[in-house]
């Protein structure tokens, strides 16, 4: 997903959420920046489609729900605003009290990225450093786009994350966070994998 600071001046908070209601493109937030999100590729899509439909079949009937990209989050231990990919929330939605509208949650309890050549560090890093305090958050899921492979971070009762990993399109990876499991060949369904990949160079926020 394209991503540059854009802005020439520090935008406020309160500016971030009035210029983001009227947007055509969705933008992160961070220290007074806005950062576009906005484009990717049909893979991309693709597997975030896929995505969505496995969390709604393996979370129907459970007290937990999926989200797409649309719902924004904040991390309450910097303030950085991000849309993930998709997000599972298995307690009622908190909302930032800076956010009149609404529209901007606190309390996740599972944050999935689908990863780019120009995300990737960003998703890695100081996205999931970002986030990896919120008392609510039980796991973190990267989602390879070139070929079949899925990373779970899960945090322990004792508050450590532990890494699962899963390869190839015959593996299944559970998330304990929210007790379900993925298959890797529905998270990949119709995707061909090629070769080579290419992407531009991104900015994002590199945190304090």
């Amino acid at each position: 997903m394209p991503s540059t600071a854009f802005q020439t001046k520090s935008v406020s908070v309160r500016e971030y959420y009035d210029i983001e209601a009227t947007a055509q493109e969705r933008s992160d937030y961070y220290a007074g920046e806005m950062f576009n999100m906005a484009g990717g590729t049909t893979e991309h899509a693709a597997i975030t489609a896929n995505l969505l439909r496995e969390l709604g079949l393996a979370l129907k009937g459970k007290p937990c729900r999926p989200l797409s990209a649309d719902q924004r989050l904040k991390s309450e231990q910097n303030g950085l605003r991000i849309y993930p990919d998709a997000s599972v929330f298995c307690e009622p939605l908190t909302y930032d009290e800076e956010d009149g509208q609404k529209h901007t949650t606190t309390n996740p309890t599972a944050i999935f990225e689908v990863l780019s050549d120009g995300t990737e560090a960003y998703d890695r890093g100081f996205k999931f450093e970002s986030f990896r305090s919120t008392p609510s958050l039980q796991a973190y899921i990267l989602i390879a786009q070139d070929r079949p492979h899925v990373e779970v971070f899960d945090r322990s009762a004792d508050r450590v994350w532990t890494l699962t990993e899963a390869n190839g399109l015959d593996s299944s990876i559970p998330i304990g966070g929210i007790e379900i499991s993925l298959h890797l060949a529905d998270l990949y369904e119709r995707i061909e994998f090629s070769v080579e990949d290419s992407s531009e160079g991104r900015i994002f926020p590199k945190g304090p």
